[in-house]
């Protein structure tokens, strides 16, 4: 069995039935976590969960079907995590209405911005960026009072963000990565950190439509996203936060701090530096 970093920990991962969630959520259990696992689909759920067990061992998987968007469900599923493990350490905020729901076509015939559905724009908000608000408002407080735990969110590359036919998937990934550089500004000094991780470019999941003819060989698989978010709710990336983590070039042979170097920056491209004057 693969080094159990993460033994005693406790995770709870959104979006964890399928593609990267689902792997994200096996390398946690086999590194000793414990994972609670939600998403909307309870048999692509359920069987992800027994994956997981397969990975981590008997009882260190715990499927819960929630919508990230239902605060009573938020909070009833923390309730059961805590009754289930007695903590939470981490949260991977990985749930999101994809860029197939704007067509199997998206790729070669983007859509302009006029002819998306109105209906969409307000899906992809309320899953991709008021979903990872709810979900960390309601956990954000056990976090606190234990004085240590960990925030990651998924977003994805800033080209994606304004490629053309993108126009709500992109603009929904670029509100969370902005959100999460003042999640870590406000938690600064807590002991709980947020960060970001990307795989890099465009992956094989359904999120690419097989109709689109994009060579699924091509793609970055899901499981690059397996080693930076061991990492991420280790022990090792204490005092990491208001960082952005691209997984295709993370390089675990790397010493730490190069690793950091070659894969990280500042979440939000805060190193291009203050583009407006402020007020004393």
């Amino acid at each position: 069995m693969a080094d159990r970093v993460l033994e005693g920990k406790v995770v709870l991962m959104t979006g964890a039935g399928r593609g990267m969630g689902r792997e994200m959520s096996l390398a946690l259990a086999e590194a000793g976590a414990k994972v609670a696992m939600i998403d909307i689909d309870e048999d692509v759920l359920t069987a992800a969960a027994r994956d997981a067990e397969a990975a981590g061992g008997q009882g260190c998987a715990l499927p819960i079907v929630c919508d990230v968007t239902d605060a009573d469900r938020a909070a009833a599923t923390l309730d059961e995590i805590l009754g289930r493990f007695g903590r939470l350490d981490m949260l991977v905020n990985d749930a999101v209405v994809g860029p197939e729901r704007i067509g199997d076509n998206f790729f070669h015939d983007p859509p302009k911005f006029w002819q998306l559905e109105d209906a969409l724009w307000r899906q992809m908000l309320e899953v991709n960026v008021y979903g990872p608000q709810l979900m960390a408002r309601t956990v954000a407080p056990t976090m606190l009072e234990a004085g240590r735990g960990r925030i990651v969110n998924v977003t994805t590359s800033l080209n994606t963000m304004y490629r053309a036919g993108a126009g709500c998937y992109g603009p929904s990934k670029a509100a969370l990565e902005a959100h999460t550089h003042i999640m870590a500004h406000d938690l600064e000094g807590t002991g709980v950190t947020a960060n970001v991780l990307i795989p890099g470019g465009p992956v094989n999941t359904r999120m690419i439509p097989v109709a689109s003819g994009v060579d699924r060989a091509a793609l970055i698989q899901p499981t690059v996203m397996r080693a930076p978010i061991v990492w991420l709710c280790s022990d090792d990336s204490d005092g990491v936060s208001g960082m952005r983590f691209i997984a295709l070039r993370w390089d675990a042979s790397l010493p730490r701090d190069e690793r950091i170097e070659a894969a990280g920056a500042p979440v939000a491209w805060t190193q291009l530096g203050a583009q407006s004057v402020q007020p004393d």
